[in-house]
């Protein structure tokens, strides 16, 4: 019996030492990186592939075991998203060692709840999430899915979007909430002269609405149209919430008063002395003041004023008085018939209303006077004097991304004139008046041409545009010659003559190529076309005479100085200076 005890606690011993042996073995293996794999396993895995997971396992049978490449295994099996945990066991196996990857699997999605969105919609959401009800939930995908969420945010121009607070419950329920990012407040900075709220009143985005970058860069856009600053910049500060921010708008005031005395020259009327004072942002409020006066081959006399915010409304309200006297020539070829002055003495209360950023609306109450003071000569048969009472109503649609210098945008307006009737005065008539234009930016002369060697022209004329103006009238019946459409000239159709085709009706065509020579300097190619028809002829395209030429444009403090040289159809060519771009 006692040796029967002492056989027991021998045997005990022996597999006590063996144990321990091998324990020893497989700590030193793994501090010594000695042994190879002769197995791999994974273990609790339900949902997921095994193939999945041993596709992210580098390591192979038969390599030699490495602790640092088993933990990047792990770390790879792990990040495929869809495990609460990976662990790793080592066990002893055929003389090497079993790599046991103990797998513990998410739970399967039992409910998706998305909180704080105002902007999109859960439907929305859900259309681009991979991750839906009674999947696996996997940390990976549902990353990629908030990048698509937010992707939504910002293609609508909400940049601050951010997603917090997720959490993934042991019930399988899966919480998502959304901070849409909110503006704080605005700050106006470097508004000296300009009162704040001239500013303000342009901004599209108040304190307490989600900030919206598209909307705010829009805004920026119109603060600039206004003409009062040279430069309109933005930047962000933190708010005192942590999803909330502060804007600060920065603008640069420029001279917006201008007083001359002095001499210019037009193409079409010739030298003339000149006073003028102009205020576009009278006393800071934005109000416009004009008085001028031109004494040369045209006499004017002109004072206005314009209010575009009545009463702290989207109104304006503005009047013109003026006096211009034209000196006219009635000619048969190149014989002088007759030398005359046209006289037209005039004023206008004018109405308008901001529909929209792009949509306004406007009303004239015009009355005129012409008269005709002869000085040599006979005047011609169809000059008509008399007081013209007019009333004109107008729409307007502006997307022009700068009214100055435009790069990409529509302008579209329509007006009728409706003269006499009720408003009394010698002449009734009704006159209907259609503009279109179109600014397209060369950019893509850029992004087509990509050789190397021509990439300094290509350059320059990817900054260009392309401008597009359709214009035409139509009355209604015969226009005394005061009030006939001209075309001919530096506005309409270059190469002809100021007005050498009237009727009571017009088309008009131009086409603009524009694109920058060096700073604060371009040039312009351009084709124009136009004609002129009388009541009872019919419009007739084969009719339409042709223009085309080069010319030129220096930016200057008054706007853009125009050299323009015209060539028509029969190969002459006439030059033309103004101030302003045609269209």
């Amino acid at each position: 019996m006692r040796k029967s005890k002492w056989n027991k606690i021998l045997v005990f011993g022996i597999l006590t030492l063996i144990f321990i042996l091998s324990s020893l073995s497989l700590v030193q293996a793994q501090a010594n990186n000695q042994g190879k794999i002769t197995a791999i396993v994974v273990q609790g895995n339900e949902s997921i592939s095994k193939d999945l997971i041993i596709s992210q396992i580098a390591s192979n049978l038969g390599d030699v075991f490495s602790k640092d490449n088993i933990e990047k295994d792990m770390k790879a099996v792990y990040d495929l998203g869809y495990f609460k945990d990976v662990k790793i066991k080592l066990e002893s196996f055929r003389d090497g060692y079993k790599v046991v990857f103990e797998i513990v699997e998410n739970l399967p999605i039992k409910e998706i709840s998305i909180k704080g969105n105002t902007v999109v919609s859960e439907e929305e959401m859900r259309e681009v999430m991979v991750l839906q009800v009674g999947q696996i939930f996997c940390q990976k995908i549902l990353k990629n899915d908030l990048d698509r969420i937010s992707q939504l945010y910002k293609d609508r121009g909400y940049l601050l979007i951010s997603i917090k607070d997720i959490n993934f419950d042991e019930e399988g329920k899966l919480w998502i909430n959304i901070s849409e990012g909110r503006l704080e407040k605005i700050v106006i900075e470097g508004n000296d002269k300009t009162k704040e709220k001239i500013i303000t009143r342009e901004i599209n985005i108040q304190p307490g609405d989600l900030f919206n970058f598209e909307t705010v860069k829009k805004s920026l856009q119109k603060i600039y149209n206004l003409g009062y600053f040279e430069d309109v910049s933005m930047k962000l500060d933190p708010g005192a919430e942590e999803d909330s921010i502060v804007l600060v708008i920065k603008v640069i005031e420029k001279k917006t008063g201008k007083f001359g005395i002095g001499a210019g020259y037009n193409s079409e009327e010739g030298l003339m002395g000149f006073s003028s004072y102009e205020e576009s942002n009278l006393f800071g409020g934005g109000q416009k003041l004009e008085a001028k006066v031109e004494i040369g081959g045209r006499t004017t006399y002109k004072l206005s004023f314009l209010e575009p915010w009545l009463a702290n409304t989207p109104t304006s309200f503005g009047f013109e008085a003026y006096d211009t006297i034209y000196p006219k020539k009635d000619k048969e070829g190149e014989v002088i018939l007759a030398e005359y002055d046209e006289e037209r003495l005039g004023g206008k209360l004018i109405f308008g209303r901001k529909i929209s950023d792009s949509v306004r609306l406007g009303l004239e109450l015009k009355s005129e006077r012409v008269t005709y003071e002869l000085i040599s000569g006979i005047l011609p048969e169809d000059t008509k004097q008399g007081l013209t009472n007019s009333l004109v109503p107008a729409l307007s649609y502006d997307t022009r991304d700068n009214v100055f210098e435009p790069t990409s945008g529509w302008y579209h307006s329509f007006s009728l004139e409706k003269a006499g009737g009720f408003l009394g005065g010698d002449y009734d008539f009704t006159k209907y008046n259609l503009n279109l234009r179109a600014y397209i930016s060369t950019q893509f002369i850029g992004d087509l041409v990509g050789i190397s060697s021509v990439k300094k022209i290509t350059d320059n004329l990817s900054k260009g545009v392309l401008a597009f103006r359709a214009m035409g009238g139509i009355a209604d019946t015969d226009l005394p010659s005061f009030a006939e459409y001209q075309v001919g000239g530096m506005n309409t159709v270059r190469g002809y003559d100021l007005g050498e085709f009237s009727g009571d009706k017009s088309l008009v065509f131009n086409v603009e190529y524009r694109f920058p020579l060096a700073e604060n300097f371009q040039a312009v190619l351009f084709a124009d076309w136009g004609q002129a028809w009388d009541i009872g002829q019919s419009i007739n395209l084969d009719d339409l005479k042709f223009g085309r030429g080069i010319g030129v444009r220096f930016d200057t403090p008054l706007g853009p100085i125009r050299l323009d040289y015209g060539i028509n159809e029969e190969g002459v060519g006439k030059t033309y200076f103004s101030i302003g771009h045609t269209f």
